[in-house]
């Protein structure tokens, strides 16, 4: 019997909540994460508004796995907080999130039998840009550990340092399809036989003003003057109204292991990951493209043997760019038809603004989370739909619906495409 994949683990750390439970309810009760930043010096950018998590206490975070931990193996993860990014601390608390979730916390095993994947690239671009201001003044104010810090590797290096893996550990970068593709990585490597669970991490985005400022530039963020006032209107996509995207912080973990080990030891299934599909539009220029998009969600149906009329439930990348928006609407109803019209659909950016490399994951959870409870988070800040959004966006209510087949967008930078496919788990027959 062909291998099957499953999600036995969850964790996230994003603008609506650091725990499972948090993070529904405010979802369901449609809370935004946006406000005005605060941890970030934003004099001269224009766009002020942000989903701000620079004050979150990753100490007391950690306290809290102590007593699961036991004081050796705390210590040495404290010790490596000291100097630890911002990125770095996030990620790794989000994999211990998703290591207890899934009852895998202190529990021996084959240690080159579990990979560590982390997505996401330019992670800590905030602790970069202020070690390099630091420099300007004076060369000796870098951090000492700046040279091992600040490079990507050092977060999947430092989640499977803390939690013990010894299988393939990288990152992988794709714009905001990072998440997808990280998922992608690891659903293959299960599916391969090389391991049997996969810690897949979409690792917060260290942004930085200056990042935020070139976004501006290019027309690509929220910038109009009452919605720096207005900060939790800012994000809304699909809205006629809608101007662009806002960055938040974000991190998330989903544990991804083979069917067999997870009925072996009576793991919690969330849903099966039935397909993980990535395409490039052959255009390095932020423009999303309906008709790769299209095709696209077309092969994924196909290789995981699903049909269109069967799936129930897209869990949209939509921004809240005017563009991109629209383009993945003209490819839902390409891929799916008429269907398309009896789909739910909604758009978790507009309460949790653009977590970035990290969103698909994040995203993900939150989907899984609906699928769990069996009730659909309503897309916020819908005044009044674009005419040509006509499908069910579940505009400002939630909506109780069992989800059947959840398909999840990513859309990148660069015209890079990735989405996946996940079930509600069935059983082992």
């Amino acid at each position: 019997m062909e291998k099957r994949i499953v999600i036995t683990g969850m964790g996230t750390i994003n603008p609506l909540g650091d725990s499972l439970e948090q993070y529904y309810q405010n979802l369901i009760t449609g809370k935004s994460g946006i406000k005005r930043w605060e941890s970030l010096d934003m004099t001269g950018v224009e766009c002020k508004v942000g989903g701000d998590l620079g004050d979150y206490d990753s100490s007391a975070s950690l306290a809290e796995f102590e007593s699961a931990m036991g004081p050796d193996w705390y210590k040495r993860t404290r010790k490596l907080f000291r100097s630890a990014t911002f990125s770095n601390k996030t990620a790794v608390l989000t994999a211990l999130m998703a290591y207890r979730d899934a009852g895998l916390l202190g529990v021996s095993g084959d240690p080159t039998r579990t990979s560590v994947i982390v997505a996401g690239h330019n992670l800590n671009s905030n602790y970069i840009y202020r070690n390099s201001l630091a420099f300007t003044r004076d060369p000796d104010l870098v951090d000492a550990l700046a040279g091992v810090e600040a490079i990507d590797p050092n977060v999947p290096a430092t989640v499977a340092e803390v939690i013990g893996a010894q299988g393939a550990t990288f990152t992988i970068g794709g714009a905001c399809a990072s998440g997808n593709l990280a998922i992608r990585e690891g659903y293959r490597d299960i599916l391969l036989g090389e391991v049997d669970r996969a810690v897949v991490t979409g690792a917060l985005f260290d942004v930085s003003p200056p990042d935020i400022q070139a976004s501006v530039v290019i027309n690509a963020v929220v910038v109009k003057p009452e919605y720096q006032d207005r900060p939790e209107e800012a994000s809304r996509p699909f809205d006629i109204d809608r101007c662009g995207f806002v960055y938040s912080h974000g991190a998330g973990t989903l544990i991804l292991e083979s069917l067999e080990s997870a009925l072996e030891r009576g793991a919690t299934i969330y849903g099966e990951v039935l397909g993980v599909k990535a395409s490039a539009n052959a255009n390095h220029l932020p423009l999303p493209g309906a008709e790769k998009q299209t095709r696209l969600m077309i092969s994924l149906l196909q290789d995981a043997g699903v049909a269109p009329e069967e799936v129930d439930y897209a869990n949209c990348h939509a921004t809240g760019t005017p563009s991109g928006d629209l383009q993945e609407i003209r490819a839902i109803k390409g891929a799916f038809g008429k269907h398309a019209y009896e789909m739910k659909i909604n758009a978790p950016k507009s309460m949790l603004g653009h977590t970035c490399w990290a969103s698909p994951i994040v995203e993900t959870i939150g989907g899984l989370l609906q699928m769990k409870h069996g009730r659909l988070h309503p897309t916020i800040n819908i005044r009044q739909a674009d005419p040509e959004i006509d499908l069910d966006i579940c505009a400002n209510v939630a909506v109780d619906h069992q989800i059947r087949y959840m398909l999840k967008n990513s859309f990148g930078f660069g015209g890079i495409n990735c989405c996946t496919l996940i079930g509600r788990y069935e059983g082992p027959a």
